[in-house]
């Protein structure tokens, strides 16, 4: 007769059971490839991790594979379970022929529900996983196998994750999912767990739902499981599949909650130390790890910083013992280092979706108001400490203006970076946060001149209040921002606005021309507004009427509203005729047919007054008629 040996307990006791029995229900296998290399492992002596996304079905085939392999006289022993039922399950394994270790921290075990996830087997890998290796080690020294089954983020964020791969062999159950029929896999454990409930009736639409909003595969075999018993418990009801995805995911969302909170933040200082890295994250923001680890502390660095703002030369003995234990406030907390790498990494949407819906029940995970304001408070910090630090930001600064990131690899990237790219919330930290840049937090000699080009001019300009800066530097600083096409327009604005808007108020009419064109030449952001209306109305008082059209046409890409308030009274037909024509076509592709209508009767009107000062090009004519005659047909229609 066949056995499977697993375990079960009463209160502290754990008895060893025969559970053959429970694993005569219908068992489809699915993934055939995938079980047959598995198997053949097992077979040759081999150790397997089975490891994918959460909900993807690495219990199922586990399942199977443990059945499949009791009916060859294997025997299966749990590594989960205390030393002493482990060492008696030792002591009977002379009965059987042969055996398998097997250990899944989340899924279906021997001695349990097949619910998942659960959290107490999930702590136990956290925090003692070199027990289950040690065990899975001194098995394979007696001949015996183990296939571990572990999601994702249970691997990488191991203690025992190098062990993991060294000793076993990785098989990643997503590989497989991408080739099997996966939309009749799920339908089939939609079908099942419905039909359990009394329900015949399948819903194809919720499978399609799940495999859109979860192209990354996760959770969609959970969820096909959850959806079929909430579709039979609605009477087998025709439902929007988005409901019942809602409902669904509610269910998963609370293990996963669960789960997450019991292996990475289970205190609540735990909880308000990753909230600021953990929230971004969930909106795909990744923060850099070392940036994470005293955002944790920022309450504190917050109050250093103010400390050592009051002291005086005094007070040197007190200054030195602030900076000291400002210093340790920056470094890694051992016991949080797991925790702090996974709120910074990357999320499976099935966990995003989770901890979205179930996070803001926990009021020592509160989302934080001001993300990018707390970042600069921990730059603060790094300024006060290293005052050097200071140029760094400086150039980090220059170079994010001109779209380059060669500063990742240097000492600074640790606490801007995150897998070669910035954060947008770090880009904020470092802008121009109430008035000023993260460079201007500390004083430092005033630069006089600015005889640099390129990004060493940029980092210069940086540390420099632009209202204190000579002509030169604005000048210079306009022909670089004129000649960087291919820079992001609202870097500039995040970073170097105060200088915009003076050279905006200072310039010369060539200063103003370029500074309208390089507008002109990208998609103008809605800060943008100010500068546009300071060159417009300096240009028109000059009579410069090609650099007032040029401004205008900007501004209309930047804020509609604002470029209908510019309209201008003077004596000039051909900035009027050209200002309200792009006005209208704005209105136009925004759908405001009569408003564009009207503008363009504007300048239609100007054309027929027919200036003998101006003569417009036939193509220009042609345009506006044409878009005339296109409104006019819409209006109608």
């Amino acid at each position: 007769m066949s056995s499977l040996l697993g375990i079960t307990r009463e209160g502290d006791e754990h008895y060893i059971l025969n559970l053959t029995e429970n694993f005569k229900a219908r068992m489809v296998n699915w993934f055939g490839s995938l079980e047959e290399r598995i198997v053949s492992m097992i077979k040759t002596g081999t150790s397997v991790a089975l490891i994918g996304p959460h909900g993807s079905g690495k219990s199922v085939v586990a399942r199977y594979i443990a059945a499949r392999l009791v009916g060859e006289y294997y025997a299966v022993i749990d590594l989960g379970v205390d030393v002493a039922t482990f060492d008696s399950m030792l002591e009977i394994l002379h009965e059987v022929s042969n055996a398998l270790g097997f250990y899944d921290p989340l899924g279906i075990t021997f001695y349990d529900s097949p619910l998942l996830p659960r959290s107490e087997p999930a702590m136990q890998w956290m925090t003692k996983c070199r027990y289950v290796i040690d065990r899975a080690m001194y098995l394979a020294t007696r001949d015996i196998p183990t296939l571990l089954v572990l999601p994702y983020d249970l691997l990488r964020y191991s203690r025992c994750r190098e062990a993991v791969e060294r000793s076993m062999r990785i098989v990643d159950i997503s590989e497989y999912l991408r080739y099997v029929d996966l939309r009749r896999v799920l339908e089939e454990v939609f079908l099942s767990h419905s039909a359990a409930l009394g329900c015949r009736k399948t819903l194809g639409q919720f499978v399609e739902y799940v495999m859109e909003k979860h192209s990354d595969l996760s959770g969609v075999v959970a969820l096909a499981a959850y959806g079929g018993r909430h579709y039979a418990r609605r009477g087998c009801a025709q439902s929007k599949p988005e409901d019942l995805y809602e409902e669904a995911l509610r269910s998963l969302a609370k293990l996963y909650y669960d789960l997450y909170s019991e292996v990475f933040f289970p205190t609540c200082q735990a909880a308000r130390a990753l909230a600021t890295p953990l929230w971004l994250s969930l909106e795909g923001q990744q923060l850099p790890t070392d940036l994470a680890y005293p955002l944790a502390n920022v309450d504190s660095i917050a109050r250093r910083i103010a400390l050592l703002s009051k002291l005086g030369p005094q007070d040197a003995g007190v200054k030195e013992e602030v900076l000291e234990e400002l210093k340790e406030l920056y470094t890694p907390r051992e016991e949080l280092a797991p925790a702090v790498k996974w709120a910074v990494a990357p999320k499976e949407s099935i966990i995003k979706e989770s901890l979205r819906l179930t996070a803001r029940e926990n009021p020592c995970l509160l989302s934080p108001d001001n993300p990018a304001r707390l970042i600069r408070t921990v730059y603060k910090g790094l300024l006060v400490i290293d005052s050097q630090t200071i140029f760094e930001f400086a150039k980090v600064i220059a170079s994010l203006s001109l779209g380059r990131s060669e500063f990742c690899t240097n000492k600074i990237g640790k606490y801007v970076c995150k897998d070669g790219q910035v954060p947008p919330v770090v880009v904020d930290a470092l802008g121009m946060a109430q008035g000023k840049r993260i460079t201007q937090e500390v004083s430092i000699p005033s630069i006089t001149r600015c005889d640099e080009e390129g990004v060493e001019l940029l980092a210069g300009l940086a540390l420099l209040d632009a209202r204190r800066a000579p002509a030169k530097c604005v000048e210079k600083f306009v022909q670089l921002f004129y000649s960087a096409s291919r820079s992001d327009i609202e870097l500039f604005y995040k970073f170097y606005q105060d200088y915009l808007e003076i050279a905006a108020e200072r310039g010369t009419l060539p200063v103003l021309r370029k500074l309208a064109v390089a507008h002109l030449s990208r998609t103008p952001p809605r800060e943008a507004v100010t500068v546009l209306e300071k060159v417009f109305h300096a240009a028109l008082g000059a009579e410069d009427y090609k650099t007032a059209e040029i401004a205008s046409v900007a501004l209309v890409a930047a804020d509609l509203t604002s470029a209908k308030r510019i309209l201008p009274n003077c004596d000039c037909p051909i900035l009027k005729v050209s200002v309200a024509y792009h006005i209208a076509r704005s209105a136009y592709e925004s759908g405001d047919y009569q408003e564009a209508i009207r503008y363009l009767e504007l300048a239609l009107a100007e054309l027929k007054a027919q200036d003998p000062r101006y003569e417009y090009t036939p193509q220009f004519v042609k345009q506006i008629e044409e878009l005339y005659r296109d409104l006019a047909l819409l209006t109608v229609l």
